[in-house]
């Protein structure tokens, strides 16, 4: 068992704070104290009766000993130990102190009938263990029960052999007192230990809870510098990203433009007109990048709404493909499409934003991609075929596993060198990702180096707004 939870463990506790009382803060005297009393009876009493106390004490030491190392060793090493396993040691520990005081209680007891002053005598180290029992014998409330008997008979018979007649039976009679507010002075000292036991296991679980919550503060903040230094790189690859991106079509735009400047100057106007369509290309080029940092921009900002509306599945499919496909053809790769014929060729979502995330993955698998295939593959999923999937395979380069959390981040590239052969702000990925949890659905990606990438999307067939009816589909025949 864990050793945090067991020290918590009343059982445990009781046990260990009457190990540690009667054979740590109060060995060496009550030990002591037995050594005494057997040689003063050996040196005072006359006979025998020294015999009774070595022998008692003799054994009393072998099995005190015994079972101290074997109680030690249990609740030594927590970790052996089970729930199951503290009652019965509680029970066995109980036990053995009861047999531990009859043992060194009967010499006390035969004292009565040795001659004086051996009823003294052992009328003093019986009271001794009385006091004894009030501090440790508190393990259970009638504990006391079971340890005084031996040690009432051995006080009341010896005060009573210290006078005679009425004087001992007034002897005897308040010895028989002095048992009873042993016990009613144990059950009080049973009640502060129990007191003092649930003090302590409340005090420990409340430092537990102080060390969970600790811990789960300091991993907080990692995670939150974590975050921090991932956004600030994010914003250094940004500012290094958009810097290059920019100046790209800028630079053409004012090549271009001094290009067709020299040639208005020089009257030759040949090339005007291609000089100037490079400037549009540049131009575009520049306002797609512009509207996706606007793009992302309002999606941090939550001011992107789904509109949904009926339209026609396959066609989208196919407008976004046959838009990539003049960039796949410049590297030699091939591109497919494929439609489940199950699939309804009507959607109620947002056309919109599924042809922006089309676009924008298989954009990306044409880039990465030469000679090579690109599979565009549109299927029904769930297990009520409530979603359309659309899996963007290819054969391209493939993205490293270690990169594979951080590929819907912005502005996040495998490769963020200005020198890449791949233009691109990084937000492609991080835009398509966020529409679509727009259209209630979601973006994945399974991707190995060298052999390539597979992009599914997965959008509502029917998108609900939460609250809403769902929009039941008009029936339309499948073709193939």
């Amino acid at each position: 068992m864990h050793a945090s939870n067991l020290s918590m463990n009343h059982d445990y506790m009781a046990v260990v704070h009457c190990r540690d009382k009667a054979w740590g803060q109060h060995a060496l005297t009550r030990i002591g104290s037995i050594f005494i009393a057997t040689t003063a009876v050996g040196i005072s009493v006359p006979g025998h009766w020294w015999i009774f106390c070595v022998a008692a004490m003799t054994i009393g030491w072998a099995l005190e000993g015994t079972f101290y190392r074997w109680l030690s060793d249990k609740i030594d090493h927590p970790e052996k130990l089970d729930l199951e396993d503290l009652p019965r040691i509680k029970r066995l520990t109980i036990r053995a102190i009861i047999g531990l005081v009859a043992l060194y209680a009967t010499p006390f007891l035969a004292l009565a009938f040795a001659p004086d002053p051996g009823p003294s005598l052992g009328l003093i180290f019986a009271c001794g263990s009385l006091l004894v029992i009030c501090g440790q014998h508190v393990l259970d409330r009638n504990m006391v029960y079971c340890t005084l008997p031996v040690i009432t008979l051995a006080v009341i018979l010896c005060a009573f052999r210290l006078a005679d007649g009425w004087v001992g039976y007034l002897l005897g009679f308040l010895a028989f007192l002095l048992c009873v507010n042993t016990v009613v002075l144990t059950r009080a000292s049973f009640q502060s230990s129990e007191d003092l036991i649930e003090a302590q296991g409340k005090a420990l679980r409340l430092a537990d809870e102080l060390d969970d919550r600790v811990v789960q503060r300091t991993r907080e903040l990692e995670e939150a510098v974590k975050v921090a230094e991932e956004a600030n790189r994010a914003k250094s690859r940004f500012l290094a990203t958009m810097s290059h991106e920019l100046r790209t079509p800028l630079n053409a735009v004012i090549g271009y433009a001094e290009m067709v400047g020299e040639d208005v100057r020089s009257g030759d106007l040949g090339s005007t007109e291609a000089d100037l369509e490079k400037i549009r290309n540049a131009a575009r080029h520049l306002l797609g990048l512009i509207n996706e940092v606007l793009d992302i921009s309002k999606m941090e900002a939550n001011e992107q709404v789904c509109r949904p509306a009926h339209f026609d599945v396959r066609s989208v499919a196919q407008e976004a493909l046959d838009a990539i496909i003049p960039l796949a053809a410049a590297s030699q790769t091939q591109c497919e499409l494929e439609i489940d014929p199950t699939l309804e060729l009507l959607a109620f979502n947002d056309e919109g934003k599924l042809r922006q995330c089309l676009l924008n993955l298989l954009s990306n698998a044409a880039k990465f991609t030469n000679k090579g295939t690109i599979k565009l593959t549109c299927r029904l999923g769930g297990k009520k075929q409530e979603w359309i999937a659309f899996d963007v395979a290819d054969t391209g380069v493939g993205i490293a596993e270690e990169d594979l959390p951080r590929i819907f981040l912005p502005f996040f590239q495998s490769d963020t060198s200005l020198t890449r052969s791949v233009e691109g702000t990084g937000l492609g990925l991080a835009i398509s990702h966020k529409l679509s949890h727009l259209m209630g659905g979601d973006l994945m990606v399974k991707s190995s180096v060298g052999i390539g990438s597979t992009f599914t999307l997965m959008i509502a067939r029917q998108f609900v707004e939460p609250g809403e009816a769902a929009v039941t589909l008009p029936a339309v025949p499948v073709t193939n």
